[in-house]
């Protein structure tokens, strides 16, 4: 199942798009400060050219306010659960890495898998944390670089 949500083709929004996400945005916002205990109730959503009325529960729509922000901001946007599993190739693009240093990180142990045959799997949750940790690692490294370039001068 992981596989097919994961291997669409991504495609990156146009200015129009990104545009309308924005004001979407905008609405929806102002929206969720006006009903701060959205997550007991549903929201209607109609279309302009239809009769169709679709219920959508409170905190699904909090993440779809998430996903328009990111397509406002020009980014392409997938969504898996997290405990889908996923191949080696695509935890090493979520990760914007090649697929022999993700190896070389399961090899070592720095991230869990399980084996499928001869084929590693990874946990999206899995990696997410590993990102998660990683990323605040690679933050606190420039906060000394810069600290450290600021103290030698170096910082035009």
């Amino acid at each position: 199942m992981a596989p097919a949500l994961l291997d669409h083709q991504l495609t990156v929004p146009d200015e129009a798009t990104a545009n309308q996400a924005a004001e979407a945005v905008d609405v929806l916002e102002r929206f969720l400060r006006q009903h701060p205990n959205l997550p007991g109730i549903a929201v209607s959503l109609n279309a302009d050219d239809s009769d169709t009325t679709l219920q959508i529960p409170g905190h699904a729509l909090r993440l779809l306010v998430d996903i328009l922000a990111q397509i406002a901001n020009g980014n392409a946007v997938t969504v898996a659960p997290v405990h889908a599993e996923l191949t080696t190739q695509q935890a090493a693009d979520i990760l914007n890495v090649s697929r022999p240093y993700l190896v070389k990180l399961l090899e070592e142990r720095k991230l869990p898998y399980r084996r499928v045959g001869n084929r590693r799997r990874v946990l999206l949750a899995d990696l997410l944390a590993y990102k998660r940790i990683d990323d605040a690692d690679r933050r606190v490294i420039a906060d000394e670089l810069t600290s450290e370039a600021q103290r030698l001068g170096l910082d035009y």
